[in-house]
């Protein structure tokens, strides 16, 4: 089976759409490939190929190959690492959606400080938090005295330099969308304090003419914090920049994913 498999995921790196998917029971139907550019294939190397059954141990690959540290670390930390990446794409997928649809919200004037702007800004908030959870498992397997730097087996040492790849991408991806959560909630807090004359200085009238003519709404910033989204205002241009963001943000990941599983795929291949 794990023969087999293999060939899937070679295939796979030769129309450039790799993956690893989870192992043992774990294991779950692939998603379908999206239009991304750098869509997923299917490993499961360790797994059962039909959901529902049971899992098949490791198969016989010869005594001195299936214990070797490199064998080892890919069964119990690649794989189920490149799972959870695997899961963040997906949470990632329902969040490219909901970016859009945050813009639209914040810019129409009836709902920009209502309900309907916490409700999706929470959801974005817990996207944020998944990711980072799912990037925490990356991280423990780094940890892991397997994968350890002192180790110089040049396939551990590969396997660590890949796995830490992957995860510089999955965190980049997180701590974007979460810093961008945290500023928003700032501005929305920012805003309703506005509204309710908090910064309104009491008993104050304008003093000249040009103070009287200072537009309602602040001026669109010309620059964007660094990674994050420059929007201006103005709905459909703010929702296309979101979905830019958002795509941009995937293709990043898309592409360290590939480059990873490249890594670990001959190492896998080494394990039959």
């Amino acid at each position: 089976m794990i023969e087999g498999m293999l060939k899937v995921l070679a295939a796979s790196i030769a129309a450039g759409a790799v993956a690893l998917a989870a192992a043992g029971a774990a294991a779950q139907t692939a998603p379908k490939p999206n239009a991304t550019p750098f869509p997923l294939g299917t490993l499961q190397p360790f797994g059962s190929a039909t959901p529902g059954a049971p899992a098949p141990s490791l198969p016989n690959i010869g005594r001195t190959r299936s214990v070797t540290p490199a064998c080892a670390a890919m069964r119990d930390l690649i794989v189920p690492s490149f799972a959870a990446a695997l899961r963040a794409d997906k949470r990632f997928t329902e969040t490219r959606k909901r970016l859009p649809n945050y813009a639209d919200i914040v810019d129409d004037p009836e709902h920009a400080h209502d309900a309907f702007r916490q409700q999706v800004l929470q959801k974005l908030d817990s996207d944020a938090s998944n990711l980072l959870q799912e990037a925490k498992v990356l991280n423990d397997a780094l940890g892991d005295a397997r994968l350890s730097a002192d180790i110089k087996d040049p396939q551990v040492v590969a396997e660590r330099r890949a796995l830490q790849q992957l995860y510089d991408a999955q965190m980049t991806r997180a701590n974007l969308l979460n810093e961008f959560v945290i500023r928003e909630h700032v501005a929305s807090a920012r805003d309703g304090m506005e509204d309710n004359g908090a910064f309104r200085a009491r008993g104050a009238a304008p003093q000249t003419i040009s103070q009287l003519r200072t537009p309602t709404n602040p001026i669109p910033a010309m620059t964007a914090p660094p990674g994050m989204p420059l929007r201006n205002g103005i709905a459909l241009a703010d929702k296309n920049t979101m979905a830019d963001w958002g795509a941009s943000l995937q293709t990043f990941v898309r592409t360290n994913e590939n480059q990873a599983a490249k890594t670990f795929l001959p190492i896998a291949n080494s394990c039959r």
